[in-house]
């Protein structure tokens, strides 16, 4: 065990000091010892709640320690000077010293303080009120959103700052005190240093005194340039996400323009061909469009009337009819061979009767008329010499009331209504 005077020594302390105190180092020893006999369930409990808080957002980096027996008793002789109605031995040390376990959270950006805080008071039971240690240079609004937190605001002239929390843990029945504190990563850098250079040796140095001010400030410097620095990349990724969404905004609305202009392409398409079939439609005639509606029927139809027309044209010399309506067009009825040769026979009949007619005509007509006999074409457009007999009047009279009458047919032939039509020329076939 580290003896008394190397003690005082080594922390800077006179024995004045320790004897204001009313402590007896031996009983110092004790504790410490005790200490030492609980130490690594200490170091478990610290554990755990280290695990703890590294599941909390914003948590750069965590660092902890167990207080060692001479740091204890040194925690014990400045409780004391500054308590000195207080009593400490092997009963109350652990509910008096807070800072038997010591957690430091470090972030990277002061800001990142307040998600830090949320989480500490949802997770654990804060003991005490929570101290913001500020330097007298800091801004008001930094003040005022600790204060907004509920934390106590304490001005350090020496430059220290960080918000210190006690929280209770109890794994077991047995409560353990734990000691958090949030600094940046700035301020740790500057606490350590300081520490190291000044804290450790007791020292009261003009010139270290000066150079741990300045490099305060520094890290201060620092610690502002870094939330620069992070708003800077903020705006900058909200800017680059807006840049984003604008363009796939822009593409959208090609996209969109393409479409309707596809659609445009189509519509006009579309009305071109139905001008083309107005058009054609005005072109072609109503008889040949019926024809060219009608397909291959209405060629066949084409095909008949064009024979009809020509064996017409070549009985009776008319011309040849060129566009004629299928619909107006009737078919030939089919005859057997009986009837057809009853219906020769009545066309035969009909000729004498009409030959009989001219005679009558011929005789009561003048005999300088000098007329000659009239000629009949028949169906193979041979003309053949039908001779006029010579009749009694009466016997024609009563002829032509016996016969049946005469129409005029489609292409202007006499023809008996029940006759069938004259068959088409071969010359067409």
């Amino acid at each position: 065990m580290i003896q008394q005077a190397d003690f005082l020594r080594n922390h800077n302390l006179t024995s004045a000091d320790f004897k204001a105190t009313n402590l007896n180092y031996d009983d110092l020893l004790n504790i410490s010892a005790d200490f030492e006999s609980k130490r690594a369930a200490y170091d478990e409990i610290g554990t755990g709640v280290v695990k703890i808080l590294f599941k909390f957002n914003a948590v750069h980096a965590i660092r902890y320690e167990v207080r060692n027996p001479e740091e204890l008793i040194y925690k014990l002789i400045a409780y004391k000077l500054e308590n000195p109605e207080a009593i400490l031995d092997l009963t109350n040390y652990e509910t008096l010293i807070e800072n038997l376990i010591s957690i430091r959270i470090i972030p990277l950006f002061k800001s990142d303080w307040a998600k830090i805080h949320d989480s500490i008071v949802d997770q654990f039971v804060v003991i005490g009120t929570v101290t913001a240690n500020v330097r007298a240079e800091d801004a008001e609004a930094i003040t005022k959103e600790f204060t907004a937190k509920g934390c106590t605001v304490k001005t350090q002239a020496n430059g220290y700052r960080s918000i210190d929390y006690v929280i209770k843990t109890a794994p077991s029945k047995k409560e353990y005190k734990v000691a958090v504190q949030i600094r940046s990563i700035f301020e740790e850098g500057w606490a350590e240093i300081d520490r190291s250079a000044r804290d450790e040796h007791k020292t009261d140095n003009m010139i270290l005194n000066d150079f741990s001010r300045t490099l305060d400030k520094l890290a201060s410097s620092a610690a502002e340039m870094g939330e620069f620095i992070y708003g800077l990349q903020s705006y900058l990724t909200e800017k680059d996400i807006l840049v984003q969404e604008q363009q796939a905004l822009v593409e959208e609305q090609k996209t969109l323009v393409q479409e309707q202009q596809a659609q445009l392409a189509d519509l006009r398409a579309q009305l071109a061909q139905a001008n083309l079939e107005k058009k054609e439609k005005e072109v072609i005639p109503a008889g040949k469009e019926q024809l060219l509606s009608n397909g291959s029927d209405g060629m066949i139809g084409k095909s008949i009337i064009e024979d009809l027309a020509k064996t017409a044209a070549g009985i009776d010399g008319g011309s040849v009819p060129i566009e004629t309506p299928v619909n107006k067009i009737k078919a030939p009825a089919v005859q057997s061979p009986e009837k057809k040769e009853k219906t020769v026979e009545v066309q035969i009949k009909a000729v004498e009767v009409k030959t009989e007619s001219a005679e009558i005509k011929a005789e009561e007509s003048p005999a300088s008329s000098g007329e000659k006999p009239k000629t009949v074409k028949n169906r193979t457009d041979k003309p053949k010499v039908v001779k006029l007999k010579e009749a009694h009047p009466n016997e024609g009279k009563a002829k032509l009331e016996m016969a049946p009458p005469i129409v005029e047919d489609l292409f202007g032939q006499t023809r008996i209504p029940d006759a069938p039509p004259l068959k088409p020329s071969n010359t067409n076939a």
